[in-house]
């Protein structure tokens, strides 16, 4: 597992780079407009009262009704963690199906299990490639907005608040990888709608979600939906959600178990 883990991360090395890169340029550009959005909340506030609730809800991530658009962490929660954590769930997708499915398909896989390494070995050793890709990323994330707080005072988040809010998201995506390396483990490399039920499941998951706020009825499925287990600026606010990150955290170990279980057991191409 060591061998294969290493490899990974070696060839990891461009990727962690230009995430971190642009992720970090990414962070700077919209704090950078954070002081503004305090000096003029007054009258932003004005303009979203006049708005339905559900509207404003849909594309912040949570209720404004007794919160100002320049509370920090619903600025955020809806200008910064929901597009790291759909970014990154596309990378952790990628690199499920990087390491079996298109392994498979380029003979890589063939080369790597002519060594004496085993499927399940091979598997965990990408699978631990893969949380640490996404603990770097959200590492040096963290890092930049501390470097953002200091540099722009008006942005007020007590570090520790900050930190669970940026390593919170780990979870999220992780069950996203979760779920695309049991896809890739469960599907022949014939088959071609693998990586699309992955990208449904993030997206989909997303994007119904954010209707429920919106839809009338609809709320009664956020429960099935990942996204519902985790909401920076309620971090912020409130603190760790320990039983919603349990559940999260059981969720990713059951399909990271079930792809172990059925890697052993898949008709590789090979």
């Amino acid at each position: 597992m060591l061998p294969v883990l290493k490899k990974s991360l070696r060839d990891s090395r461009g990727l962690h780079l230009w995430l971190v890169i642009g992720l970090g340029a990414y962070t700077l550009l919209i704090m950078s407009f954070y002081p503004t959005i305090v000096e003029q909340s007054e009258e932003i506030d004005k303009l979203i009262d006049s708005m339905p609730d559900q509207f404003i809800a849909m594309f912040v991530g949570d209720d404004l009704t007794d919160i100002s658009v320049s509370d920090p962490g619903i600025f955020l929660n809806g200008r910064f963690v929901i597009w790291t954590m759909l970014i990154l769930g596309a990378v952790g997708i990628n690199q499920a199906f990087s390491a079996v499915t298109n392994a498979e398909r380029d003979g890589t896989l063939d080369f790597m299990l002519s060594l004496p390494v085993s499927r399940r070995s091979y598997l965990v050793g990408r699978m631990i490639n893969t949380a640490i890709t996404m603990l770097i990323v959200l590492t040096s994330s963290l890092l930049i907005l501390l470097l953002a707080r200091e540099i722009w005072p008006e942005f007020d988040i007590a570090v520790d608040k900050l930190a669970l809010a940026v390593y919170g998201m780990f979870l999220v995506v992780i069950v996203i990888a979760a779920v695309a390396y049991l896809l890739a483990a469960l599907l022949p490399a014939s088959r071609n709608f693998g990586g699309a039920m992955a990208y449904l499941f993030m997206m989909g998951s997303y994007l119904v979600y954010s209707l429920s706020e919106t839809v009338e009825g609809l709320d009664k499925v956020q429960p099935f939906l990942i996204f519902h287990y985790y909401n920076a600026s309620r971090v912020v606010r409130d603190g760790a959600e320990v039983g919603n990150w349990l559940l999260l955290a059981a969720l990713a170990l059951v399909c990271f178990g079930v792809a172990w279980w059925a890697i052993d057991r898949k008709d590789l191409a090979v």
